[in-house]
This record gives C-alpha cells, sequence and structure tokens, in this order.
C-alpha cells in the first residue's frame, strides 16, 4: 500500500476530484487552505503581498490500483503542464 500526497493550487481541485474518481479511489483526506512555496514556484500564503492558497489530498492507494492512480495523476500534472501540482508517493507501513 502506498500513500499518495498531492499538494496542488485550489483551481485544480475538480480536475483533481474527478481524476481520483475515475480511479475508483473510495477515500481520501482533504486538507484546505494549504500555505506555503515549492522549489519552483512563488510562495502562496493567502495573503495580498503572496496571494493564493493550495489545497492537499492524502490517498491510500492498495497495490491493485497503485498503478493506474499513479499514472492517472502523472497524466493530470502533464495536461496541467506540472506547475501548482506536485505528488509525494510514501509507503504504508501500519494502517492502525
Amino acid at each position: 500500500m502506498k500513500l499518495l500526497l498531492i499538494i496542488y493550487d485550489v483551481d485544480f481541485d475538480e480536475d483533481v476530484i474527478e481524476t481520483l474518481n475515475n480511479c475508483r479511489v473510495t477515500g481520501y483526506t482533504q486538507w484546505d487552505r494549504v500555505l506555503g512555496r515549492g522549489k519552483n514556484s512563488d510562495p502562496k500564503l493567502d495573503t495580498p503581498v503572496w496571494p493564493g492558497f493550495n489545497r492537499a489530498i492524502a490517498v491510500a492507494v492498495e497495490e491493485e490500483i497503485e498503478d493506474t492512480v499513479m499514472k492517472a495523476v502523472r497524466d493530470l500534472s502533464d495536461r496541467l503542464g506540472g506547475s501548482g501540482f506536485k505528488v509525494f508517493q510514501l509507503p504504508v507501513l501500519r494502517v492502525i
């Protein structure tokens, strides 16, 4: 099992949710108003100087759909031009 941490510009919310739904992802945890700065992006601090914010979604995916979901989010990243969209893949060692 893998945990995908997807951080993206709020403008891409519908695209991300649609992609996960198309992959038959049944559950996720979403954070709203995620603030910060990426390696290759301006800060998004939801202030007049640094406007905007991100969202984040954590998705635990079983091995059976792992490749399908990763391909779908990679395709979405390509379609969005790679900007304002990042996916981190982490191993899930245990679920309690």
